[in-house]
């Protein structure tokens, strides 16, 4: 027995060794039962996952920025040359100028536009300029003179030598026109009309101007609010015996007064975004484009409103055309303005009311004539040297310590500019939830 053991023994023994040593010579080979323990086989399906996922996020990027390949990458630069002749005498009328209408100009689809359509009555029985809702308004120049008087020609043969402005619309809408400084320049109608119009870097803008009593006149009768002022000017006034006269206790910039301001430009001009209080703008001439964004949306998001309303990956402010060719398309963009906003054609006789802060763009859609009414807009008292003596990038010592006695325990008041770290670049018009400051202090109109 102990013979057969170990002879049995000996054979298993032999037999084993025989066994693991073939298994060391053949070439290791994966199971088939269980391939995913082979390291070989794992490194393969790591790599072709990792390339099936650098292809979905490739795909994903691409649809995303579908729209953002299709268009310039920077914004447009336009060159400013003073010896280039911007006469065009060959453009006699406003409508013989050139015309943007076939880019710009759309139908007011519903889905796009969105905005309701009044009459005049409807809208002076409805009061919706005390509504914070955009609204237009139908045939709003019946009656009035200036669309005979503010013909081109008419206009330069009655009024050659009314006070203007003129500026790049890119930087007064960034500033404002009230603190545009140097960036703005004293003309005429006159001058401006027959020299400087068709050049892409001047728009007639500005606010403070000394319109003519003539000029007022032509756009009578004015919507309301703005006409309750002209009938009675006194309206509220009350003696107040400590100042031995009559006063109004409805502070000057609560109200809707009788000066307007006027708006001339050529293709493709306007403000970028910016608010301001509750403005009606009427077209006599020419069209615009409207861009309106909800201030309930973006009110205390200044990264969402310099994202939306910059070009922040190029850190510039563009102008309104550009922002529409490049920034628009953008789906993120595109997305929030149908969903928050309006995008709309204002056409000839069209009135545009803006509601309180809500922030909005334009782009004339040929030579446009427009004029504007807003709350807190007196009578302007003509500009005057200093009006453009001062740099709006820079800020004294002056200008800081009077912001600085308004601000409160939640900072500066809407219209400061200011820099952090983490928020917008300078320049970018940040908001409050505190709306108790002079609200003069808003650059305004379009």
């Amino acid at each position: 027995m102990a013979t057969s053991f170990t002879s049995n023994s000996t054979s298993n023994s032999t037999s084993t060794s025989t066994s693991i040593s073939n298994r060391r010579q053949r070439p290791r080979q994966c199971p088939r039962q269980r391939p995913r323990q082979c390291p070989q086989q794992r490194l393969v399906i790591y790599f072709a996952t990792a390339c099936i996922i650098i292809s979905i996020i490739n795909i994903t990027t691409n649809s995303n920025n579908q729209a953002e390949a299709a268009r310039p990458l920077t914004p447009t630069i336009i060159p400013d040359n003073d010896d280039i002749d911007y006469s065009h005498p060959e453009y006699i009328e406003w409508e013989d100028g050139p015309t943007s209408a076939d880019e710009f100009d759309h139908d007011n689809n519903p889905e796009i536009c969105g905005l309701e359509y009044l009459t005049m009555e409807e809208w002076e029985a409805g009061r919706y300029w005390e509504k914070d809702k955009p609204v237009l308004v139908k045939n709003a120049t019946d009656g009035w003179k200036a669309l005979n008087h503010w013909k081109k020609q008419e206009m330069l043969l009655r009024y050659p030598d009314a006070e203007a402005t003129m500026g790049e619309a890119r930087l007064v809408g960034e500033t404002g026109p009230d603190e545009a400084g140097k960036n703005l320049q004293p003309t005429t109608v006159k001058e401006f009309i027959t020299k400087h119009m068709y050049n892409p870097l001047k728009y007639f803008f500005d606010r403070k101007i000394s319109i003519p009593k003539g000029m007022l006149q032509d756009c009578h009768p004015f919507p309301q609010p703005t006409r309750t002022f002209l009938d009675n000017p006194t309206a509220g006034e009350k003696y107040a015996p400590s100042k031995k006269k009559k006063v109004r206790s409805t502070p000057d910039r609560e109200l809707w007064r009788d000066h307007l301001a006027i708006s001339i430009g050529s293709d493709l001009q306007g403000l970028t975004f910016h608010h301001h209080r509750e403005a009606w703008n009427i077209v006599l001439f020419g069209s615009k484009r409207w861009i309106l964004w909800d201030h309930a949306r973006w009110n205390g998001h200044n990264e969402m409103q310099w994202r939306l309303t910059r070009d922040w990956a190029n850190d510039a402010h563009v102008t309104s055309a550009d922002w529409i060719r490049r920034l628009y398309p953008e789906p993120n963009r595109t997305r929030e303005i149908r969903e928050y906003g309006h995008d709309c054609i204002q056409r000839k006789g069209d009135m545009m009311f803006v509601p309180h802060r809500w922030m909005h763009m334009v782009v004339n859609i040929g030579d446009t004539v427009s004029v504007i009414s807003e709350v807190g807009l007196g009578g302007g008292e003509g500009l005057k040297n200093v009006d453009f003596s001062f740099d709006p990038n820079e800020s004294s010592d002056d200008s800081e310590d009077y912001w600085s006695e308004d601000w409160s325990e939640d900072g500066p008041p809407p219209g400061w500019y200011r820099e952090s770290e983490d928020g917008p670049p300078p320049g970018w018009y940040q908001d409050s939830e505190d709306d108790s400051e002079d609200e003069n202090e808003y650059y305004s109109q379009d």
